[in-house]
């Protein structure tokens, strides 16, 4: 996986880059996602202060490719939260990665309307985030049901035992 995490100006936390970047692998293995797999996508982390609305978390990129697995990401998060709850969306934008790559989550461009539409686990479920709402799409649940659970087995399996977790994901303390 070619990973490329980008901090604020002025931010030089080569901690929390690593810590982003072991939270990604570590959520992607979480997620079932296979290393084959992962070695095909390229993902950028952007933390950002200004770009995204004032009480969005943070966003994942997903192509309107259809079927086609879409393999580079860019996920923007919220500079302007803690660090748990930038993990938690890190988390939640992983589960996303999981859903494209799987293709449960498919995003299209109809040339009938020229609008982005969305299907789920085979399912058409019309114009992307306009007939069902984001609150009530079944990519955003099952995304919110899964990011605790991830973010709590990090700490636990990876912050918790550092040394050897960031050895084993090739980091260097």
């Amino acid at each position: 996986m070619k990973l490329n995490v980008s901090l604020p100006r002025l931010s030089a936390d080569e901690t929390f880059k690593n810590k982003l970047s072991v939270a990604t692998k570590f959520f992607l293995d979480e997620l079932n996602v296979s290393v084959r797999m992962q070695n095909t996508l390229n993902i950028k982390i952007n933390v950002r202060k200004t770009v995204l609305k004032r009480y969005t978390y943070g966003t994942c990129t997903i192509k309107a490719n259809g079927s086609q697995s879409t393999k580079d990401y860019t996920i923007i998060l919220s500079d302007n939260f803690n660090e748990f709850d930038q993990l938690l969306t890190l988390a939640h934008e992983c589960v996303h990665i999981e859903q494209q790559v799987t293709k449960r989550l498919q995003i299209r461009k109809w040339s009938s309307d020229n609008k982005i539409h969305a299907r789920w686990n085979n399912v058409e479920m019309g114009e992307y985030l306009v007939d069902v709402p984001y609150e009530e799409a079944g990519w955003e649940t099952e995304a919110r049901e899964k990011e605790d659970a991830l973010v709590r087995k990090f700490y636990s399996k990876v912050i918790q035992r550092q040394g050897s977790w960031l050895e084993h994901f090739g980091v260097n303390k």
